[in-house]
């Protein structure tokens, strides 16, 4: 594979930041499938400033680069990734804007966990985030994604984005500018998420508490949680034809390639036994979308990033 970050580069990117810099770094170490090769450099920016450095600095030498939160609906090839992998989970932030007697904003850091984000909120009483416990994964992931579980998205209470370009120039983008829908969100290309701010509304704490309880339940019922995985695989075709249950039709659960296999649990999940490889899940992801097509005459989209070489 061709080297496309020198040894001066790699130095003067670790001058540039305070964050931690990984070299010739296995990406399985950073995802929650535990699946990928090598990166010649993970990249962890401490705060604003070490981003806006780094995403100058790579645009200037031409240095293929890929921006991930924490890893949790991405797929990397076996070969790694020939540049820099930009991780933002160092950066935090979860602060009140306005807490008013019906409705709070809060702003949340792109590193935040969205388990914590849910979390927080609820115990302070503000609701609307209930049926999103239990996705992993982080706060700026799950803008980008659009997020959302049980008929409710991210998208729904945000009040505001702030972005970087990769030239490092700030986007703020407002409630009226935000265009989402299922599993996507309209934003400019390559832009990443800095902070995102929410409005929800207050909310009974015993009634937000069993909502959160319900969906415990339900994920922690129907989904692997115990096995290493990146989520659902596909988009849901329609509301009413969920992408699990048409794989489930046709006899799937279990079926596997190599050390990957579509959960005995929840059909819209390949889980890693241990050493499954990224041709493996690949390979599984195409036999399904064949079975698919063949007898449903439907074409599977897939939810997970999956994210190749590089430059």
């Amino acid at each position: 594979m061709p080297i496309m970050l020198s040894p001066d580069q790699l130095m003067e990117i670790r001058a540039i930041m305070k964050g931690a810099v990984h070299s010739n770094a296995p990406l399985s170490r950073f995802t929650s499938f535990r699946i990928g090769g090598p990166a010649e450099a993970v990249a962890e920016p401490a705060n604003v400033e070490d981003l806006i450095a780094l995403l100058r600095y790579v645009q200037e030498k031409g240095i293929p680069s890929v921006v991930i939160g924490a890893g949790t609906n991405v797929l990397f090839q076996d070969s790694g990734f020939r540049g820099v992998v930009v991780r933002t989970t160092a950066l935090g932030g979860f602060t009140v804007r306005k807490n008013g007697t019906d409705h709070a904003r809060i702003t949340v850091g792109p590193g935040v966990g969205l388990p914590t984000v849910v979390s927080r909120t609820a115990r302070l009483g503000w609701t609307g985030l209930e049926s999103l416990w239990g996705i992993p994964g982080s706060f700026g992931g799950a803008v980008v994604t659009n997020a959302g579980a049980g008929g409710v998205s991210l998208g729904d209470f945000l009040w505001q984005v702030k972005l970087l370009q990769p030239s490092g120039r700030e986007i703020v983008l407002e409630k009226e500018d935000l265009r989402h829908e299922y599993r996507s969100m309209d934003l400019p290309p390559e832009a990443v998420v800095v902070e995102g701010t929410l409005r929800l509304s207050r909310g009974d704490k015993g009634d937000i508490q069993a909502e959160l309880e319900k969906a415990r339940s339900r994920r922690r019922s129907s989904q692997p949680l115990n096995k290493p995985s990146a989520g659902c695989v596909f988009k849901n075709p329609t509301a009413d034809k969920p992408a699990g249950a048409v794989i489930d039709r046709l006899g799937l659960k279990g079926a596997a390639v190599g050390d990957a296999q579509v959960s005995e649990i929840h059909a819209n999940f390949i889980i890693n036994r241990g050493r499954a490889t990224c041709a493996d899940v690949l390979e599984l992801v195409e036999k399904i979308r064949e079975q698919v097509r063949a007898v449903e005459k439907i074409d599977l989209e897939l939810e997970i990033r999956v994210i190749r070489e590089g430059g």
